[in-house]
């Protein structure tokens, strides 16, 4: 498994990850307020399951969030916007702020190539050393919101620094070239810099 090719996500189990994360958010706002009401009413050992009940719902609503936009980054990065969800997530992807925040993953990986101390990080350094530039440069046309970037690069480029088990970037089992061949599928989606006024 790799990030270039193979599984390209599903429409049906984005919607049925939404669904379910949905029905979820109901079930631990019952069992919340059940706790609430069993803890006013002096039963302290029923309101303690039930608002344990309602902690697990919420860490489980959580995980399929989660699962749910590595999903829709599949379906995105896949060019397979077609559904209203995947659009939806596309334009998330092309946000000021998201593209912030991919910028902000970007400088630090190119980092983590850097000699010293660094934050806590498993991207492995050889590779942000070796691709210090191309980080570098990547996080600079994200970040600069006169270029623009296809959904397909924003998506490839979230799950670049989301998906540490399919990516290069921190998975050394996975070819060098790899890194290399998906930084060049990102580049290749955003555009050149826009000419300021007046500018030659």
């Amino acid at each position: 498994m790799s990030l270039l090719g193979g599984d390209t996500g599903s429409v049906a189990r984005a919607a049925w990850l939404r669904r379910r994360a949905r029905d979820l958010v109901g079930a631990s706002a019952l069992f919340a307020a059940a706790g609430i009401a069993l803890a006013a009413g002096g039963h302290a050992q029923d309101a303690a399951a039930a608002l344990a009940a309602a902690a697990a719902g919420a860490a489980a609503v959580g995980l399929l969030r989660s699962e749910r936009r590595r999903e829709l980054s599949l379906l995105v990065a896949a060019g397979r916007s077609d559904s209203p969800e995947a659009r939806a997530f596309a334009a998330q992807l092309l946000s000021p702020a998201r593209r912030r925040r991919l910028a902000a993953g970007l400088r630090r990986a190119a980092r983590a190539g850097e000699p010293g101390l660094h934050e806590l990080t498993h991207i492995r350094p050889e590779r942000a050393y070796a691709l210090h530039g191309e980080l570098v440069e990547l996080a600079a046309a994200f970040a600069d919101e006169s270029r623009a970037v296809r959904p397909e690069s924003a998506a490839l480029c979230r799950r670049l620094l989301c998906e540490p088990t399919l990516s290069p970037l921190y998975n050394a089992s996975l070819p060098f070239e790899e890194l290399e061949r998906t930084l060049d599928e990102i580049r290749a989606g955003i555009g050149a810099p826009r000419s300021s006024p007046g500018g030659r």
